[in-house]
């Protein structure tokens, strides 16, 4: 899926009030409570290499949060890289804690995040989705998000090959 920045973009109202923003090293704590299930050692990598963790606070913690990537893709479920065009912003990991699911947290935290891209350059943000993943698609088409091709990975053993296609 894809979000084009180089046209008018999608503003989403989140439906309690909250503050989005850019998590600091300073709020790993924060995070750590909102993502219990998540080690330490790699959300700490993932800042040291540069990618960006954009976070929706209500009343003092974080509701949720979504991470954003601009050299390396790495899609964990596939086991797969994907290329990036140059401008490009991969979005991954998105998590809304389980109470405030439902609030338009995910594609108003998506809508920010399009702005903020847009503002430092970027082009366009993109996304990978498992078809199945149905609740995933919600917030990236309220946010303006589009599908635009598909990947599939086939293994048989220690082989792998990896087939990209576009639609249009």
């Amino acid at each position: 899926m894809e979000c084009r920045l180089d046209r008018p973009l999608r503003e989403v109202t989140p439906r309690l009030p909250v503050q989005i923003g850019l998590l600091t090293a300073d709020e790993l704590g924060p995070y750590t409570r909102f993502r219990p299930d998540q080690d330490l050692s790699v959300i700490r990598r993932r800042l040291e290499q540069g990618h960006r963790c954009f976070v929706v606070w209500h009343q003092g913690g974080i509701v949720h949060a979504g991470w954003a990537a601009v050299q390396h893709a790495w899609i964990e479920y596939l086991r797969a890289a994907f290329p990036l065009e140059a401008g490009d912003v991969y979005q991954f990991d998105s998590y809304t804690a389980p109470a405030f699911r439902g609030l338009d947290l995910a594609a108003a935290r998506i809508s920010w995040m399009a702005r903020f891209a847009r503002d430092a350059g970027f082009r366009r943000l993109v996304a990978v989705v498992w078809p199945k993943n149905t609740p995933a698609f919600r917030p990236l088409e309220k946010a303006g998000y589009q599908r635009c091709g598909r990947m599939c990975v086939l293994r048989v053993g220690p082989w792998r090959r990896v087939f990209y296609s576009r639609l249009n």
